[in-house]
């Protein structure tokens, strides 16, 4: 009489363990994912905050830029009929920087001269860009312009290369850096920017001036 083999009639369900064990790779496998997403959301974040900040630090040195490399010999008439030199600054002056800029831009071809005037002013931890349209002016408000450029700023500081001076080995560009600058119907060879943000860090920028043959 033939053996007859019983076979096992095992059930082909999970047990209690394996489904656990299933739940806790599922649940790790998931929190990994979260945290790498939390991290990379986080990392956009901070990235974005930067670009803006340096946005934010970028734009008025490029205006600056602007005003200072086309920054032209021509001192003007102030309301009270003083002349003022074509470029003055320092921080012994009541403004920073006071400046006569050519090549301005005229997009809608209005009938006015390409020179403008500009005066920057810190104002505690602000600096200002104000500016006319007419050179020798009789009034202080008349066509006055005023822009913030900047704020929380910690220190701000312009230094002058001037060319003319007796010392001009003392830079390799040929000139010596001085702190003030008010010397009648010249200008400087660049001018050197030095500020410092809240929260950004200290920002140098030297800036060239075509100077007249």
């Amino acid at each position: 009489m033939p053996l007859i083999k019983q076979s096992s009639n095992r059930s082909a369900g999970f047990t209690l363990i394996e489904v656990l064990l299933a739940m806790v790779i599922t649940t790790f496998v998931a929190l990994l994912a979260y945290s790498g997403l939390s991290t990379a959301m986080n990392a956009a974040e901070v990235h974005s905050a930067q670009a803006s900040r340096i946005a934010d630090v970028q734009l008025p040195l490029t205006v600056m830029e602007r005003d200072i490399r086309n920054a032209v010999l021509r001192p003007i008439r102030d309301e009270y009929d003083d002349k003022v030199p074509a470029l003055i600054g320092g921080d012994l002056n009541d403004y920073v920087l006071r400046l006569t800029r050519g090549d301005w831009d005229n997009p809608r071809g209005l009938i006015r001269s390409d020179l403008q005037r500009v005066r920057y002013q810190l104002d505690d931890d602000k600096l200002w860009r104000e500016s006319w349209s007419i050179l020798d002016r009789l009034s202080e408000e008349y066509g006055q312009q005023r822009t913030l450029l900047m704020e929380n700023i910690v220190e701000f500081e312009l230094t002058f290369l001037n060319p003319y001076s007796s010392n001009a080995s003392l830079s390799p560009i040929g000139g010596e850096w001085i702190k003030e600058w008010d010397i009648p119907d010249r200008l400087p060879a660049a001018i050197e920017i030095r500020f410092e943000l809240e929260n950004f860090g200290e920002v140098r920028r030297v800036f060239s001036i075509p100077l007249p043959q």
